[in-house]
């Protein structure tokens, strides 16, 4: 997949993708009424999304000069020029297939497949708490009935035929369908296994037969699996960061954490958590005292800056039940530490006290 170039996001890239696809169904409609019918694109597809024109089947010229010198009165003539370049090089280097030139006889869904791919993110969908979480590649924008329609690798395709075969054991093999991988005993040119998959429905294996109830899943061109898609209820898989945020599918928190490498220590935890029950009703605060008392802490102070929170219980900024969420995520974790797990603890800082010997600031994680 051809890379953007800093002026163009893959976000602009796959609207005017879209654009493309849509004037491609147009002139289908046109000259056949089919919408998906092959039909002639050139340059001309791209000059027209880039300009941001309606996705009609003929190319106006004269509109088309009217907002390019619309577009260079605003400002953005050098957007949409770059617009068109990276539109023209993706198109190239997605559909000429012979050295040639992309220009020529296309569909509708191939222009809608590029588009699909740069709108892509990584993530991991399941069906409820029966089949996943699986790794997958998934086009947001691409749903059915609210559902998404995963991209597997190779490992993860071999993970779910696994759980779908347990699953028919369990059920006896009644109303489940089985996913098997069947290994090609030969590699492609990347030195990859090469499989495909059959998902087999059981379900209408006796009235429909084998032929019907069977689909055989190739790899596309990236060794990805499409299984389920628009046929399974597949799913956002859910996560909870440690900040506090529910995030359904993606990789990265908002916070800078992603899924996979989340804080194992306890006290890295809990200087998330006990940051995230804070800012829930002062957002600014960055830091806490805290006072260690036979083990059980307690917050003395919080801090936004330099500038000390009000904790007072009566009209303070924090009410009871704040602080003690925040204790109690701040007790779990020095319960579950050694002391020298304290001394070396980052964002945990020994205050020298005359009153107490186990005063400590917590610096918050920066959101």
């Amino acid at each position: 997949m051809t890379s953007t170039t800093p002026d163009v996001t893959q976000t602009e890239l796959a609207a005017a993708l879209v654009i493309v696809a849509r004037i491609a169904q147009a002139r289908a409609m046109q000259a056949t009424g089919d919408p998906n019918a092959t039909v002639h694109l050139d340059r001309r597809v791209c000059l027209q999304a880039a300009a941001g024109m309606p996705p009609a089947a003929r190319f106006d010229r004269h509109a088309w000069m009217k907002a390019w010198q619309a577009a260079r009165e605003d400002g953005s003539l050098p957007h949409r020029k770059a617009l068109y370049r990276q539109l023209s090089r993706t198109l190239a280097d997605e559909l000429d297939f012979d050295g040639d030139s992309w220009e020529g006889e296309h569909r509708q869904a191939e222009i809608y497949r590029i588009a699909s791919r740069l709108r892509t993110v990584d993530t991991k969908v399941c069906i409820d708490d029966t089949l996943g979480p699986l790794d997958a590649k998934v086009d947001p924008h691409n749903l059915w009935n609210g559902f998404v329609s995963p991209r597997f690798t190779l490992d993860a395709a071999l993970q779910l035929a696994a759980q779908t075969q347990q699953l028919a054991e369990e059920f006896n093999g009644d109303g489940v369908d089985t996913v098997h991988v069947i290994d090609c005993g030969a590699k492609d040119h990347d030195g990859k296994p090469l499989a495909f998959v059959l998902r087999v429905s059981w379900t209408y294996m006796e009235d429909e037969g084998a032929e019907q109830s069977t689909l055989i899943i190739e790899p596309d061109d990236e060794g990805r699996y499409s299984i389920g898609g628009w046929e399974w209820c597949w799913s956002y898989a859910h996560w909870n960061c440690v900040c506090g945020r529910y995030s359904d599918w993606h990789e990265r928190c908002w916070c800078g954490l992603t899924r996979d490498h989340q804080p194992t220590a306890p006290l890295e935890i809990a200087r998330w958590t006990a940051a995230a029950a804070l800012r829930r009703l002062a957002p600014s605060a960055t830091s806490a005292l805290i006072d260690i008392h036979e083990g059980r802490p307690h917050i003395v102070q919080v801090y936004a800056g330099d500038t000390e929170l009000d904790t007072a219980d009566d009209g303070g900024v924090f009410d009871t039940e704040t602080l003690g969420a925040a204790d109690a995520y701040l007790h779990h974790a020095i319960d579950s530490s050694e002391p020298a797990d304290l001394a070396a603890a980052p964002g945990w800082e020994h205050i020298p006290d005359e009153r107490s010997a186990n005063v400590y600031r917590i610096t918050f994680p920066t959101l």
